[in-house]
């Protein structure tokens, strides 16, 4: 059996005992080490109610904890990723939020980025004069907890049913083509689409503004003990984002460029983007959270568009989906 020897006298142990010592040191020194700030990645597609986070990420008002912002092409990619792990924390409508919650998922709203004062619209041919005149034809929409709602209201609010519709699966990058191309005669669509479509004529028959309120975008996060941040790193974050949001609220002029960086939208359609959103501050968010017929109403609605779609199975249990401790506890 070997043993741990010195054979070269005083100065073979000396140099084992300063060998020690480091190692002692550096595992000391380790130990004292503050733990790592944990990273919050934060999911979205693009859309103008989301694009102040970037912003914020620009000003770095994010410190503690670290946020990392994850880009996606669309809603559904978004969810996926939320799904998956590959993001802690999901932008997206609050009817996707309880589509997701029907199917079991665990999660919680936490924030509201904005309501849609008529940046959802349904726009079609210039040619087609009314809703009632989309009788037979063919009408783009986003496979996803969006699309399915508005489309769902559409038919509600104008007596349609969805056999006078002939519905196309679009992702929403392809909404202008299809238009340009004649594969649909209209299409439920919004920024930075919704300007495209607009340049070839279209024009709007049907928009959030006509059902106030309904469309809600929201900040969620998964319920539970190992999701790898606190509440607290929460709370610092949202309470960093909030401070940003308002210097844009203060000057919204003066923050176009950066909040367009991902839109490419032109100076009038940006500021006419962002007059179609209201986008809420504490007080207001706390009153829409705190609104519970409302809001029971308003899940109803969802429930009823996805379920006619096929987009869920089984009611949601949404009774505690809405979760406003983190905006009570902000400083």
């Amino acid at each position: 059996m070997q043993t741990w020897r010195c054979k070269g006298g005083w100065r073979c142990w000396l140099q084992r005992m300063v060998t020690l010592g480091g190692i002692l040191f550096v595992t000391l020194l380790s130990a004292c080490q503050p733990a790592p700030e944990p990273t919050l990645r934060i999911g979205t597609n693009v859309w103008p109610g989301y694009e102040p986070l970037y912003l914020a990420r620009d000003l770095a008002v994010f410190h503690q904890p670290n946020v990392q912002l994850v880009e996606y092409r669309s809603a559904s990619q978004v969810i996926s990723g939320f799904q998956k792990g590959v993001i802690d924390l999901a932008a997206v409508t609050l009817d996707e939020a309880v589509r997701l919650a029907a199917a079991g998922e665990p999660i919680e709203v936490i924030w509201i980025f904005d309501f849609s004062d008529g940046a959802d619209q349904l726009l079609a041919r210039a040619d087609i004069p009314s809703i009632n005149a989309l009788k037979g034809k063919r009408i783009g929409v986003e496979e996803s907890a969006l699309g399915a709602f508005v489309l769902q209201r559409v038919m509600d609010l104008n007596q349609l049913t969805e056999h006078d519709l002939t519905v196309v699966p679009l992702g929403v990058s392809e909404h202008a083509q299809a238009m340009a191309q004649g594969k649909v005669d209209a299409v439920i669509t919004f920024e930075p689409e919704k300007s495209a479509v607009v340049k070839l004529g279209a024009k709007t028959l049907f928009s959030s503004k006509q059902i106030p309120g309904e469309i809600v975008d929201v900040l969620i996060a998964r319920k539970g003990e190992q999701r790898g941040f606190s509440d607290q790193d929460l709370i610092r974050m949202l309470y960093s984002y909030e401070q940003a949001l308002n210097r844009v609220k203060k000057d919204i002029g003066a923050h176009l460029p950066l909040l367009n960086r991902r839109l490419k939208l032109s100076d009038s359609e940006l500021a006419l983007t962002f007059a179609e959103l209201n986008i809420p501050g504490r007080d207001e968010q706390l009153q829409f959270f705190h609104n519970k017929p409302h809001i029971q109403q308003l899940l109803a609605h969802y429930q009823q568009a996805l379920t006619a779609r096929g987009l869920i199975e089984k009611p949601c249990q949404c009774a505690d989906l809405l979760n406003s401790s983190y905006l009570e506890a902000l400083p």
